[in-house]
């Protein structure tokens, strides 16, 4: 993605807003935290609880402003809204009459019905008894949570905003009142996080009636407040990622939501029970719908364009209130190609390559357009190619990573100039990691592999 060149005129010259595009789902963005955790690269702004300047309600005025200019289009009023994701930042951080302000004006401008998934992210440090009861009261039908650990010391320094406790007490609180579609995330391999702390998390996990579950591998990302505390000394470096005790965290997290708890991994790094898959996920990655991404630093897929709106609050409001869309970057328009291999990429998250459902949306087929590739990961055992479909194998799973980079664009590689644009989302590490040479990660192109046997 780069800077965009066109300016505000971007969305309806370039953009075909007048035909409904079917399926899509919605991103709104909080941009706010209350504390920084000390290894987030994602961080957007801070909000005290006091807000003496008011940031809340003039980012909620400048938001809801621009749902309703946004909501005009038949792309989005004559089509199917499958889910809306409340996240940031920290969608819980708005006050109770702000998060209610907003889902009334959600189901005032857009299309939604009571199959609409409405996921609100956050920290349980926001809910108080109220809150609660509001969205167990409201529209809101999945809450996500980020807990990270239940313990104490973890949380610390990794810096987190919530107590261990806290986590616990909402969770209880929200299934009490009858809302059962909680997510929460987990991590692992933090600093200070041994393997007996590790299985203390799932311990109480194993206590709490959970339906869905995301974990990580926590991450030291360059330029973060904790790269800088490990480089000081200050907090102790994590372990290896490849040693024998991250391995076996991972392993014991798999044995035991798998086998004990009931839950299946659909998508890589999701776990859920049966009948709670992420739907917004769903139409986003599987299905590649559109998304509409509105607020500072939220990402939309539109019309095969990729365009992102600055994380900085003040130009997002001033550019709401002046009447314009705020589009900061955009992407080339995906050709057919480009649009092959992202739906591959995305389809791979549920580890399995459909071959009817990719030439319903193609024409071609996937066997043709990829089958060097395909045959290259089944040597390699990472995956099975079968009469109706291409599926990971369990070793695919464990490299994950390694699998979908196959299908990347040979063009996007070595693009070092993406590095000097801004990167303020998810894509941060996958942009580092594509400047780079794909030997590097992937050895040689299909044609030219060969395989000892």
């Amino acid at each position: 993605m780069w800077e965009n060149p066109y300016g505000h005129s971007f969305v309806e010259d370039y953009l075909d807003m007048n035909t409904p595009c079917g399926d899509y789902v919605i991103y709104l963005s909080i941009p706010f935290c209350r504390v920084r955790c000390k290894g987030c690269p994602y961080f957007v702004e801070l909000l005290t609880k006091k807000d003496t300047k008011d940031k809340e309600e003039v980012y909620l005025d400048a938001l809801i402003k621009s749902m309703e200019k946004w909501s005009h289009y038949p792309r989005w009023k004559e089509s199917a809204l499958k889910a809306v994701y409340i996240g940031g930042g920290t969608g819980s951080i708005l006050k109770t009459r702000n998060l209610k302000r907003l889902i009334d004006s959600l189901c005032r401008f857009f299309p939604v019905t009571e199959a609409t998934e409405i996921t609100l992210e956050g920290n349980a440090h926001d809910y108080d008894e109220e809150k609660i009861q509001y969205v167990c009261d409201s529209p809101v039908n999945r809450i996500s949570l980020g807990v990270q650990s239940f313990n104490p010391e973890v949380l610390k320094v990794v810096g987190s905003p919530h107590a261990a406790e806290e986590s616990e007490r909402v969770i209880n609180s929200f299934q009490s009142k009858g809302l059962k579609n909680i997510q929460i995330d987990m991590m692992y391999n933090m600093p200070k996080h041994t393997l007996e702390i590790w299985r203390e998390d799932l311990k109480k996990l194993k206590e709490l009636d959970i339906v869905h579950l995301t974990v990580y591998l926590y991450r030291i990302h360059n330029e973060t407040p904790q790269a800088r505390f490990i480089k000081e000394g200050k907090v102790p470096d994590v372990a290896d990622c490849e040693s024998p005790m991250v391995k076996k965290m991972a392993s014991e997290f798999r044995d035991l939501v798998e086998k004990e708890l009931g839950f299946e991994m659909y998508m890589h790094n999701h776990f859920c029970k049966p009948g709670f898959r992420n739907v917004y996920n769903d139409y986003n990655l599987e299905h590649a719908a559109d998304t509409l991404g509105i607020g500072a630093g939220a990402y939309s897929l539109i019309d095969n364009y990729r365009i992102g709106t600055s994380k900085n609050v003040k130009e997002f409001v001033e550019s709401v209130n002046a009447g314009h869309h705020m589009v900061s970057t955009i992407s080339q328009k995906m050709n057919l190609q480009n649009h092959k291999e992202r739906y591959i990429m995305f389809t791979f998250q549920y580890f399995i390559v459909n071959f009817v459902r990719y030439k319903e949306r193609f024409g071609t087929d996937a066997m043709e357009d990829f089958g060097e590739i395909f045959r290259k990961l089944e040597r390699k055992k990472l995956v099975e190619i079968k009469e109706d479909r291409v599926e990971m194998t369990r070793l695919g799973q464990e490299w994950f990573l390694n699998v979908v980079l196959e299908f990347v664009n040979p063009g996007f590689w070595g693009d070092r100039t993406s590095l000097e644009e801004p990167n303020w989302s998810m894509n941060i590490s996958l942009v580092n990691l594509l400047a780079g040479n794909r030997d590097r990660w992937l050895g040689s192109a299909p044609e030219m592999e060969t395989v000892k046997t």
